[in-house]
């Protein structure tokens, strides 16, 4: 169960700029709608990582969105993360159901698809950074991840028109989640290299190695076969830390 107490909810600064803005210039009903929707997505988000059997952390809410925090590792399953993921859009699919008002369905469908562009930190960014997991070596995933997240920066500058002070602020906020991923990026993998030697995770792929492999890739494990002796990369990595202890 969900410790209430214990959650952190915070409202983000530009949520409440926006609101703010909203209310003084007399749309209580536009900053309403808007503030019921991000929470109603968010719910989503809260409601699958509760079924999946993750604690949330924290809940951080922003004018296009929120991030929750759950104490899910980079080792997670594909189909966990991405349904963690998605699961806000599809909250506000079910909006559309009993919604019928067309200036509350204009609001959602572009809070929904806003937040599908693949921008750190929005959803989705991680579901193509799962999506990258999927097939690509980890190091190479963190490089793309943060790689498209600018070029879709750049193509929404390029694309909105309306360069005004909100969307600088947006922009500013994705530029800064963005360089925090570059700047965090060693702690991110060698964290994604911890996990394997920390917890018993389940693997769907098995690779078989003459020699070793250090680039790993997510949801595989990997066994070396070093001079007629096999070892497990956990084992390896594990033997490698007592190693380095002993010199």
């Amino acid at each position: 169960m969900m410790n209430i107490k214990k959650l952190k909810i915070k409202v983000n600064y530009l949520t409440l700029y926006f609101l703010l803005i909203l209310f003084l210039c007399g749309y209580i009903k536009n900053a309403l709608i808007i503030f019921g929707i991000v929470i109603f997505h968010e719910l989503g988000h809260i409601l699958i990582s509760v079924i999946l059997g993750y604690k949330i952390k924290s809940i951080e809410l922003f004018p296009f969105g929120g991030i929750t925090k759950i104490d899910n590792i980079y080792n997670s399953s594909f189909i966990n993360n991405f349904l963690i993921s998605i699961m806000g859009a599809v909250f506000q699919c079910i909006l559309f159901i009993f919604f019928k008002d067309p200036f509350f369905r204009k609001i959602n469908l572009s809070i929904m698809l806003f937040n599908l562009l693949p921008i750190i930190p929005l959803d989705g960014s991680k579901i193509l950074f799962e999506i990258y997991a999927y097939f690509l070596p980890f190091k190479k995933v963190i490089k793309y991840h943060y790689l498209t997240s600018f070029l879709f920066i750049l193509i929404y500058l390029f694309l909105n028109y309306k360069y005004n002070f909100n969307n600088y602020l947006i922009i500013s906020l994705f530029v800064y989640k963005t360089i925090e991923v570059i700047k965090n990026k060693s702690i991110i993998y060698e964290k994604f290299i911890l996990e394997k030697m920390l917890y018993d995770i389940k693997y769907s792929k098995v690779i078989n190695k003459n020699e070793l492999l250090l680039n790993y890739k997510k949801d595989t494990k990997y066994y070396y076969n070093l001079n007629g002796k096999i070892l497990s990369d956990k084992e390896y990595l594990l033997g490698k830390i007592k190693c380095n202890k002993h010199k």
